[in-house]
């Protein structure tokens, strides 16, 4: 793919007096590298397309380098227009730096800023460097298979590039507390930027809840759980279906909608075909772009992952307006105040789950009280308009200032 040129758009910032007359003050847009694994569909990729989205498209150009490809149908939908894509090419099953291509690629985009984000993207803080570019990482959740330990290699490594870069922020505080303790980097030189949501496209809605409710089959009875995510281990699905078995003890009107996909699919439908008269009760929607739709169809949000940084789609249900039960880890504590905005059980804790889904099933004021405060702290702590201001300013921090 061809590499497009620094475009020649221009923002005015201002009036300044020239001789009798005002000057009109230009500057160069600020070109933004973001690198990432890939492009696929996850909260890290939603995340980066809202920020694409609703950054000032005059004001910031963006290329996005990712390091892996995936297939067009499983890759994240992007702002069309708003960045243009490249990629790395490396496989899943092959080893070696990827520090010489970045170095290549950063040479060819000629960024004013490299934001480089969580571990598969670590080296392009060191092509950075290497390149005198300024610099940003961010972590935006922890890998699964290293949360209780993880070589010292990349331990040694993380902290180094931590030090490397101009700015270092996590997703949420769990996350900075987090890589704070494992590096040992200082705690106050990590900054924290929460994600976002549109709550002017997820809000609850009487007109598609109906319509969305119809469209899945659903009776206007029927008491309806649902979750948002890929179909992978960490998402943690299976602890959800051995809840619902103690549910559908004492309630037969449930249904429960998975709308995503991913390897875990094959044995959650195997556990659901062990269930007499569960085929008809869950649904398996695979992946979906109307996912405000199908949070309107709701009653309940479950999220039972065993780990999170922040959760766009817990961030996007609680905007929706539904009471949401969430595992207690990662950022969700910080997102769901426990009894307050949502309710909250330990990891994998299935009878706890259970129970809280019972109590809002039985308790329709319960249910009612913990979607309004769940809409209102959104409101208050996590909307869209806060996040890209944050991003904005720690952006314009960092880039020259080149008048034209």
């Amino acid at each position: 793919m061809a590499l497009s040129m620094r475009s020649a758009n221009s923002i005015p910032l201002g009036n300044s007096p020239v001789g009798s007359g005002d000057h009109l003050l230009n500057i160069m847009p600020i070109r933004i590298l973001h690198v990432l694994d890939n492009v696929g569909i996850g909260g890290l990729q939603n995340g980066l397309a809202n920020l694409l989205e609703h950054l000032n498209p005059v004001r910031f150009e963006h290329v996005i380098c990712a390091i892996r490809p995936v297939k067009e149908i499983d890759a994240q939908p992007l702002p069309p227009g708003r960045a243009e894509v490249l990629c790395l090419g490396k496989r899943d099953n092959t080893r070696g730096s990827q520090l010489t291509a970045l170095i290549r690629m950063i040479r060819e985009t000629k960024p004013d800023i490299v934001h480089s984000r969580n571990w598969a993207a670590i080296e392009a803080v060191f092509a950075a460097r290497w390149k005198s570019c300024r610099l940003i990482h961010s972590e935006h959740g922890i890998d699964s298979a290293f949360a209780l330990k993880e070589p010292r290699r990349r331990t040694w490594t993380r902290r180094l590039a931590f030090g490397l870069a101009d700015r270092v922020f996590a997703v949420s505080y769990q996350l900075r507390d987090f890589y704070a303790g494992r590096t040992g980097f200082p705690p106050d030189r990590i900054g924290v930027i929460h994600n976002g949501v549109d709550r002017r496209r997820f809000f609850p809605n009487p007109g598609v809840r109906s319509k969305a409710r119809e469209v899945l089959g659903l009776s206007p009875g029927d008491f309806c759980i649902g979750c948002v995510g890929n179909l992978t281990p960490v998402k943690d699905h299976i602890t959800l279906l051995h809840a619902m078995d103690e549910f559908s003890k004492s309630y037969q009107d449930w249904r429960l909608l998975f709308a995503g996909d991913g390897p875990e699919r094959t044995r959650l439908q195997e556990f659901v075909k062990g269930r007499p008269g569960w085929g008809e009760r869950v649904l398996f929607l695979g992946r979906r772009n109307n996912i405000s739709e199908l949070l309107n169809a709701m009653d309940i949000y479950a999220l039972p992952s065993l780990s999170e940084g922040i959760c766009n789609s817990l961030l996007e249900a609680m905007a929706t307006g539904l009471p949401v039960i969430a595992s207690q880890t990662g950022g969700n504590p910080e997102v769901t105040i426990d009894g307050e905005s949502g309710l909250l059980f330990p990891v994998g804790d299935v009878g706890q789950l259970a129970n809280h889904l019972l109590s809002i099933r039985g308790n329709e004021e319960l249910r009612l009280r913990l979607g309004c405060q769940a809409r209102n702290r959104i409101e208050v702590e996590f909307s869209l308009d806060a996040m890209v201001r944050n991003y904005e300013s720690l952006y314009e921090s960092l880039a020259p200032r080149r008048v034209i």
